[in-house]
């Protein structure tokens, strides 16, 4: 069974954000000394709890590199003239570190870390786009995933130079750039999943009628889903099942017998009783040179049955006499007059019951 759940045609509708009539905020680099206490709001890398953009400048040039948390003090890699600068290496062992306070809401903006193939399209495909590179002149933040190291990439050059286990590393093949995550001011909007009430109600407004599949447990025995009925189920479907043992009449003080269904029906004045689990018996359906195998039930008498060589399963609709048999995924129904004669299993008790 499945259920829909729809939004309203008359929700009220959100005036769509102007991104581009707003002035979206300059990036904040905030000055850090190396050794102090770490501050708080630092931009850091997807997926990394520990690794945050910083920015040092190398006898005036710029050049993007790592910093970490180092037990509450600010630790800090580089990697730049062929060289690895870590710590107090770094001049003076001043740096700055990108910070974002607030939301995209207030700012305009958000940051978004992307491949450097997917920022270099999205730039050639709609100019200056939505999606801003952060950089200082030439010198932008790179992240190397296979490696989880943060680096510098020269735009100009299109080299990224790494810290990688305190050596020196650099990368120029374009095809390993590309997979690169570059860090960008995404202006389109929120972020993916944004919690913000903002981006709620847009999503709210916007979002199209969503169908979900509701899925019921069924196992044998279960009464049969009365709002999807009408087709078999075989093989591995059926999932397990029972199976009738006879046992000698003596030991057990019943014995079973083939009624038809116009006598099984009947409840006064008899010693038998139709075999049944809840209200469903078994029963045979004949169908044309065949005799089916089914089962009835004794106040809901529906008939199903699935075909294997000769012989097949169903059931029958006592109450509404009305009997179903399915027979290579084809749904028959026999009606009224017709399940009369249908022979519905029954148990008829016996006297000679041995003693226990």
């Amino acid at each position: 069974s499945y259920f829909s759940i729809c939004l309203r045609s008359d929700a009220v509708s959100l005036p769509a954000r102007d991104m581009e009539d707003k002035k979206a905020q300059d990036d904040t680099w905030s000055n850090q000394q190396v050794h102090k206490t770490f501050p708080q709001n630092a931009v850091r890398v997807v997926g990394q709890p520990n690794t945050y953009v910083a920015l040092w400048y190398h006898c005036g040039k710029p050049v993007m590199g790592r910093a970490w948390n180092d037990c509450g003090v600010m630790q800090c890699a580089f990697a730049v003239d062929q060289k690895a600068f870590t710590g107090m290496e770094v001049g003076n062992g001043t740096i700055q570190l990108l910070i974002y306070k607030g939301t995209h809401v207030q700012n305009h903006f958000y940051y978004d870390w992307i491949t450097l193939s997917t920022w270099k399209s999205s730039n050639s495909e709609n100019g200056k786009g939505k999606m801003e590179l952060v950089h200082r002149e030439s010198s932008a933040p790179i992240f190397w995933k296979e490696r989880s190291v943060l680096g510098n990439y020269d735009i100009d050059s299109q080299k990224a130079s790494f810290v990688d286990a305190d050596k020196f590393s650099e990368v120029s093949d374009s095809a390993t750039l590309a997979n690169m995550l570059v860090l960008v001011r995404n202006t389109g909007g929120g972020p993916p999943g944004c919690p913000c009430t903002q981006c709620m109600l847009e999503n709210t407004a916007t979002q199209k009628p969503l169908v979900v599949n509701d899925w019921g447990d069924f196992v044998c025995g279960s009464p049969w889903p009365v709002d999807n009925a009408g087709h078999e189920f075989t093989g591995h479907l059926v999932g397990s099942m029972q199976m009738l043992v006879e046992l000698p009449a003596t030991a057990v003080g019943f014995e079973y017998c083939w009624l038809p269904y116009k006598e099984a029906s009947v409840y006064m004045d008899k010693d038998f009783a139709p075999v049944h689990m809840s209200y469903v018996a078994p029963c045979v359906i004949q169908l044309d040179p065949y005799e089916i195998l089914g089962k009835s039930s004794v106040t809901s008498y529906r008939c199903q049955a699935c075909w294997s060589s000769l012989s097949f399963s169903g059931s029958v609709n006592l109450k509404h006499e009305r009997a179903e048999v399915a027979i290579d995924g084809r749904v028959m129904t026999l009606e009224g007059p017709k399940i009369r004669e249908l022979m519905v299993l029954c148990r008829k008790d016996r006297d000679d019951t041995m003693t226990i």
